[in-house]
């Protein structure tokens, strides 16, 4: 791998504002040589197309131009991502040596505020190899003393020795992003995942369904030149997404969104217009979901990406420090007949429901969509609780399910489950406190129109 090829390919990630080129191509880390070649011959196809579009213009010819030499980079991922992470870490490290500067200048490193200096290097995006030496190195330079989870009152006279015991590799990465403030499901997990599927450089993306801009909110921080659009059914949640993006924490988005108010398979868009659309918890209440793909279609470019997420509410469990057999089998026989009535009790390729999750893929290939990728994601609200506040919940929320699809209170399914929490009532204290909550599975499912 040649210097020069390195170098040309920093240059363009600085041009896309992307980590590296897996990021660029919305691709994980670990895939192979092979598929970073075939994704970046198809992006380079698809910019061939956009080198009008002025947002796209100066990354597309500089694309077409090196194509060769990106494609030279990518025969050997390690070194490419080895090199974007130490331009990472050298952009970031005067950030750090300054945390550090500012920390010793009584000569003296609480633990608190080593571990403080630690997570603020890791969210920089700064390895925990490169932090250990440079903290070693200053704290020799101004004989400083640093406590650590390993020693205390440590003189590092010679060396130190950070204990790092429990840090993950991605800690600082997670740390940095965002869930959906509000909705228990859409944590920094599920941001993460969304973010993985939806490719860095400059582009243009629809959310059908985006109520209180929770897409705005957790992913346009991560992909900095990514214009938006959300569409709502409810004046109501336009009206408030206008409000939290009012706010101040979130100028830096504004310009770069436009709230309009539309339903899902009617979109205020022009044809071929943006390059990706989203749809999470979208497609759950509709009667036909059809319309909604065939219209992501019409509003998406020739190789654009159509990105949905659905839960699958027939795998959906709860536990209260074990598995609660019993009261998830008579919520699950629930849960059938709620979706029998809110899908309209349709083909499970077109209806809507509780569980839309599995069939995404069969419903995006109908819809003509190729190169479909499946993802899931284990949304849930675990936590330590004692059973009462546990057990009001175990009762509300199929009641509420309940009255969604308009059974009465009475219906004998609702009842049954009622009866296993009069069952779990009489087995634990109201007290007694354990890990507890649900689990739903959640499919992510991408899709591109060729």
């Amino acid at each position: 791998m040649s210097d020069r090829a390195l170098a040309v390919a920093a240059e363009f990630c600085r041009l896309v504002d992307t980590a590296d080129l897996f990021e660029y191509l919305g691709l994980s880390k670990d895939a192979s040589a092979e598929e970073a070649k075939t994704a970046l011959q198809k992006k380079r196809r698809y910019m061939q197309g956009m080198q009008s579009n002025p947002k796209f213009k100066d990354s597309a010819r500089f694309l077409i131009k090196n194509y060769r030499v990106l494609e030279e980079v990518l025969t050997d991922p390690r070194a490419h991502l080895a090199a974007a992470a130490t331009a990472r870490e050298e952009e970031k490290l005067p950030m750090l040596l300054l945390a550090v500067e500012g920390v010793m200048a009584d000569g003296r490193v609480s633990q608190q505020e080593e571990q403080f200096l630690r997570t603020s290097a890791l969210s920089l995006g700064i390895s925990l190899e490169t932090y250990e030496r440079v903290l070693t190195e200053e704290a020799l330079k101004r004989n400083a003393f640093v406590e650590t989870q390993a020693h205390t009152n440590a003189h590092l006279d010679n060396a130190v020795s950070i204990h790092t015991m429990g840090a993950e590799p991605n800690t600082g990465e997670q740390s940095k992003l965002r869930g959906a403030e509000g909705h228990g499901w859409w944590d920094a997990a599920f941001t993460r995942l969304l973010l993985d599927v939806i490719p860095g450089g400059p582009g243009e993306m629809v959310d059908v369904y985006c109520r209180t801009a929770l897409s705005a909110e957790t992913v346009l921080p991560e992909r900095r030149q990514l214009d938006w659009v959300g569409v709502d059914k409810s004046r109501e949640r336009i009206h408030e997404a206008t409000t939290r993006l009012a706010r101040s924490d979130m100028a830096h988005l504004r310009k770069r969104v436009r709230l309009a108010h539309g339903e899902p398979e009617n979109l205020p868009l022009q044809p071929e217009s943006v390059d990706f659309v989203l749809a999470v918890r979208a497609l759950g209440n509709l009667l036909d979901t059809r319309p909604v793909l065939d219209e992501a279609v019409r509003v998406l470019r020739p190789g654009g990406r159509l990105i949905v997420a659905e839960p699958d509410g027939f795998g959906e469990n709860f536990i209260f420090d074990d598995h609660l057999v019993e009261y998830n089998f008579a919520f699950h026989k629930l849960v059938v007949e709620v979706d029998g009535v809110l899908g309209g009790r349709g083909s499970r390729i077109s209806r809507g429901g509780l569980a839309v999750g599995p069939s995404l893929p069969g419903r995006m290939l109908a819809a003509g969509f190729t190169d479909l990728e499946v993802r899931v994601h284990g949304s849930n609200n675990l936590g330590l609780r004692t059973f009462q506040r546990f057990a009001r919940r175990l009762r509300r929320y199929p009641q509420a399910m309940a009255k969604a699809a308009r059974l009465p209170q009475d219906h004998p399914l609702l009842i049954d489950v009622l009866n296993e929490v009069d069952q779990l009532e009489a087995r634990f204290p109201p007290d007694h406190r354990a890990m507890c909550g649900n689990v739903l599975p959640m499919y992510l499912a991408v899709g591109v129109k060729e």
